[in-house]
């Protein structure tokens, strides 16, 4: 059982109008949406919601615990953070709608190749250590790369809508709340695992399928088989040729030359 620690972060609806998601800010304009069903958090209950407090206020991101301790997630999410005393939470909602924390994080450590600077990168994974007993459920790591083709999840708390501000830029909002997905990889190359999807649903396509990632799924799990086969680092909105966007999502395939032999050095036997 998840261990509870004595430490209120937010009230109740904070997280979609407060909180940026990792690495993005409300002006950024590629930001994106994860366009996936609602799901309730005892639906992959190894993905949890982080929340960070930094210099420029709240953030969050996306991870998975893959052992009762340890959470992995994207390098840049513990941008800025103590790596021995990084202030990062695990957050839930209790029965009252309100954001609380239940373990914090009491060290990291991320991919000794990654550098913010580098932005999206095949070396983008960090491993957050948590108290043990810390855990909610698990998940086990892919033992190879997918295929071109191979059905996926994401889950995620990212954006989940679309929206233009009064300055005509790409903004988001939904995030904290859970969602999960379908689609299928696209392609497997360079340390990433890449798919299309929607940024929003078009009317034609279920809502949940042809899903992108967003800003706040950042770490979050891309699971082939029920294993966590990607992280994610990034993407990017491009046109469709039909007046609309698609959304190129890129996941840090765990089982690559870039990242495998560091998550093996770092996670528990």
């Amino acid at each position: 059982m998840m261990k509870s620690v004595a430490y209120k972060i937010l009230g109740t609806g904070l997280l979609a109008s407060t909180l940026i998601g990792c690495g993005s800010s409300a002006q950024n304009s590629e930001t994106k949406v994860t366009n996936g069903r609602e799901i309730t958090e005892s639906t992959y209950p190894s993905v949890v919601l982080l929340v960070m407090e930094t210099a420029e206020g709240q953030g969050i991101c996306t991870g998975t615990f893959v052992n009762d301790s340890q959470v992995i997630s994207a390098g840049h999410c513990v941008e800025g953070l103590d790596p021995v005393d990084p202030s990062m939470y695990v957050v839930t909602t209790n029965s009252a709608g309100e954001y609380v924390a239940t373990a914090k994080a009491v060290s990291f450590k991320r991919n000794p190749s990654y550098n913010i600077r580098l932005g999206v990168s095949p070396y983008d994974v960090s491993v957050i250590n948590f108290e043990a007993g810390s855990a909610p459920a698990t998940s086990p790591l892919a033992t190879r790369s997918p295929s071109a083709g191979d059905k996926l999840t994401i889950v995620g708390y990212g954006n989940n809508v679309n929206e233009f501000d009064n300055y005509g830029q790409l903004t988001g909002s939904g995030a904290g709340t859970k969602r999960a997905g379908t689609n299928t990889v696209g392609s497997v190359s360079g340390g990433f695992i890449n798919f299309n999807g929607l940024p929003e649903s078009d009317g034609y396509t279920s809502k949940g399928t042809l899903v992108s990632s967003g800003s706040g799924d950042s770490g979050g799990p891309l699971f082939v088989n029920g294993a966590l086969a990607g992280v994610t680092s990034g993407g990017g909105l491009r046109s469709d040729g039909r007046g609309g966007y698609l959304a190129t999502s890129k996941y840090v395939d765990v089982n690559s030359v870039y990242v495998k032999s560091f998550l093996a050095s770092q996670i528990k036997k």
